[in-house]
């Protein structure tokens, strides 16, 4: 008699469990039942989950959004998650209404991070295609969002976050994006609230770690002449951008020097001992300070 009543009672409990969706956008993890969720009477896309929960992915112990704020919304999850599925339902679904899209596109949580971040955040392969999906599918709705958004506790753009999941491919993906958004030369200059760029935090990883080296080579190199902190000849913080420059720069090994170098059209400068010497390659790229 007591295993009857166990059993039933289980049963109940993931009977109650397996609908939960129908009522909670945040127990809803694939696309057919989103699709019925958002066809239901009073169905609200914009739905705020109101508890904190932390992601492995933060901003590494610096007090930052992390990867679960409060007040998150169902799209910033599903993009952390990198369900592509979800993510392309809510923007085919012809049960939500473009006010309601737009909202959720722009929507922030409780730190001041929108669905672009939580989709670094998620530091996978998944989110970032879901990342992708997003930016595409608002480029062909003649639409943009900015990739230059700052969260409101650490200012952190979301390239510079993908700096603290110490993923190179994260990294490079965010850099791809933003490049294809039309914001690269917008966001790598971006400083956030402790002062530091895209540059500085990835120079802090690139020590023993190639990866980053190549990475923080391709970041400076597109910054162009003077690198992301924008140095230039006879302002008033010339020689505290020079020594930030030349830092991130001795971080790099002599052909990640020469690669800045040749991308910034230099190599008439270059000749055989220059090559290997990392003291002369750094003069020469400070040289085309503008």
């Amino acid at each position: 008699m007591l295993s009857a009543v166990a059993t039933t009672t289980s049963s109940t409990k993931m009977s109650s469990s397996s609908s939960k969706w129908k009522s909670d956008y945040f127990e809803c993890n694939n696309a057919s039942a989103l699709r019925v969720l958002l066809k239901m009477p009073n169905a609200n896309a914009l739905a705020r989950r109101e508890r904190h929960e932390t992601s492995t992915t933060t901003r590494g112990g610096k007090g930052g959004g992390g990867g679960g704020g409060k007040r998150r919304t169902y799209l910033m999850e599903q993009m952390q998650k990198g369900n592509s599925a979800t993510v392309g339902e809510l923007f085919l679904s012809a049960a939500l209404e473009e006010r309601t899209r737009k909202e959720l596109l722009l929507a922030r949580d409780e730190n001041g991070s929108c669905c672009l971040h939580y989709a670094v955040y998620g530091a996978s392969a998944e989110s970032m295609k879901c990342l992708e999906m997003v930016l595409l599918e608002c480029e062909r709705r003649g639409e943009r969002l900015d990739m230059a958004v700052k969260d409101f506790v650490d200012g952190s753009t979301p390239l510079i976050l993908s700096a603290f999941t110490n993923d190179t491919f994260v990294i490079e993906k965010t850099l791809e994006l933003t490049r294809l958004n039309g914001q690269q030369d917008e966001v790598l200059y971006e400083r956030d609230n402790g002062k530091a760029t895209i540059a500085g935090h990835l120079a802090q990883r690139a020590r023993g770690n190639e990866g980053m080296k190549n990475v923080l080579a391709k970041v400076i190199a597109y910054a162009g002449p003077g690198g992301c902190g924008k140095l230039k000849r006879g302002e008033k913080a010339y020689l505290m951008k020079k020594k930030e420059l030349t830092g991130q720069l001795s971080e790099l090994d002599c052909d990640d020097l020469v690669f800045i170098i040749n991308y910034w059209r230099l190599g008439n400068l270059l000749n055989a001992s220059a090559m290997t010497e990392k003291k002369k390659l750094i003069e020469i790229i400070l040289m085309a300070t503008p």
